[in-house]
């Protein structure tokens, strides 16, 4: 008996781990659900439909939307981002401007603007930011992630280093196959 009421609490813990993931990033997998499911409608409905052109929609969409929740409380956002974003938190006024850049990089992905010098841009930008978010789950911070602004009460975690990673692959792929 005893064996199965640990086994049982162990279970239970595990179940509450895992409710807590998706209660806690909810928003954040509804944005790129959202985004995804938009993206691959437009390449559907496009003539020349192809995996490629689905990455760069959702590259648009993923930045276009991720800087609108952060022009919500651009100073919130600022402040936080300056706890983890190396450039951040020597220029103070980069997090101020980093949602324009954002929002510029959607509207370069949008219309295809220069694919090289986007993604470029797009690697560069977010390998800095990756860089930090990196060294804070490293040392166990416990500081707001930043990436849908502060509308959200999202934590600082791998997650954010997968959502990072996935953005650089992302854009090296359209740079190494275009």
């Amino acid at each position: 008996h005893d064996k199965y009421s640990i086994l049982q609490e162990e279970k239970e813990v595990k179940d509450l781990e895992v409710e807590s993931f998706w209660i806690t990033y909810k928003p954040l997998l509804l944005v790129a659900i959202f985004v995804a499911v938009v993206s691959a409608t437009a390449v559907l409905n496009s003539s020349t439909p192809s995996f490629m052109l689905w990455m760069r929609y959702f590259m648009a969409g993923f930045f276009i939307s991720f800087s609108f929740f952060k022009f919500l409380d651009l100073k919130g956002f600022a402040n936080s981002f300056c706890m983890y974003d190396p450039l951040a938190m020597r220029i103070k006024a980069y997090g101020k401007v980093y949602p324009f850049i954002e929002l510029s990089l959607g509207l370069l992905f949008l219309i295809a603007f220069n694919p090289i010098v986007t993604n470029l841009a797009t690697i560069l930008i977010l390998g800095i930011s990756t860089i930090g978010v990196i060294q804070s789950v490293v040392d166990k911070r416990k500081i707001q992630c930043a990436c849908i602004g502060t509308v959200f009460n999202l934590p600082m975690s791998k997650v954010t280093i997968i959502e990072n990673s996935i953005m650089i692959s992302m854009a090296l792929a359209m740079l190494i196959i275009n």
